[in-house]
């Protein structure tokens, strides 16, 4: 099955799973009793960016020669956006599941100047991304969150920006995009506490500071380098209560 449907059709399925409510009538009048272990605001739907400074870890392939890494040796960190929607429930009291679909993006920069000379490049990996979390909850108007999970990742595209001025003031840019050499598939961990604020009946604003790591290396088995992205950032976004 084509990805992008297989990706709507799980939008669709978790967005469309109704509260479940016991109804009982008392005195002739219809009375709604939330399920044992839930709240009026148990289930929830969220759109949020996501700002990260991201940087990899980088290291010489322990399955081939050794490669000096040069100047990638001294490559910093680069300042990512990100995109995701989701769905969040609460299994009881004080755990929730969310899960969702995300687009995600994670990099590295270099810079080497000299009084007449400058070379810069940002380079940049895009993945969609299907993360599901586990987080302890608490509270109701102001959430409390903490927890974490897995994010399974698959590759959609690599991009590097390149600037350069040379002793004779010449400058010049190039910029590169390619998909071929990298792992289709990446999986990361990360790690959340936030807090959610509730201004009315439907709607929360969401604040979720996040530390994620890459568990398995972008870069194809026979490539001269293990490369595994790391982030730290926040997710800002809305909340939306079914």
């Amino acid at each position: 099955m084509d990805f992008r449907l297989s990706s709507l059709l799980i939008i669709g399925l978790v967005t469309i799973v109704p509260k479940l409510n016991a109804q009982i009538e008392i005195g002739g009048e219809e009375a709604v009793e939330p399920v044992e272990g839930q709240e009026d605001d148990a289930t929830e739907i969220y759109l949020v960016s996501n700002w990260s400074r991201t940087s990899s870890l980088l290291t010489e392939s322990e399955e081939l020669s050794a490669e000096p890494l040069g100047d990638r040796e001294f490559e910093s960190f680069l300042n990512s956006w990100s995109f995701g929607l989701g769905y969040r429930t609460r299994v009881n009291k004080y755990l929730s599941i969310q899960g969702g679909i995300s687009y995600l993006r994670n990099g590295e920069s270099f810079k080497y100047e000299t009084p007449d000379s400058l070379f810069t490049y940002n380079t940049t990996y895009s993945y969609i991304a299907m993360p599901v979390k586990a987080l302890f909850t608490y509270g109701n108007e102001i959430k409390v969150f903490a927890g974490g999970g897995l994010t399974p990742q698959l590759f959609s595209g690599y991009r590097q920006d390149l600037e350069w001025k040379t002793e004779k003031n010449a400058t010049g840019s190039e910029t590169i995009k390619r998909k071929n050499g990298y792992s289709s598939f990446v999986l990361s961990a990360s790690v959340n506490i936030g807090v959610q604020l509730k201004f009315s009946k439907r709607w929360a604003l969401l604040f979720m500071p996040e530390y994620r790591i890459q568990l398995t290396d972008s870069y194809e088995q026979l490539d001269a380098y293990d490369h595994f992205g790391r982030a730290l950032g926040f997710d800002l976004g809305l909340t939306m209560y079914l």
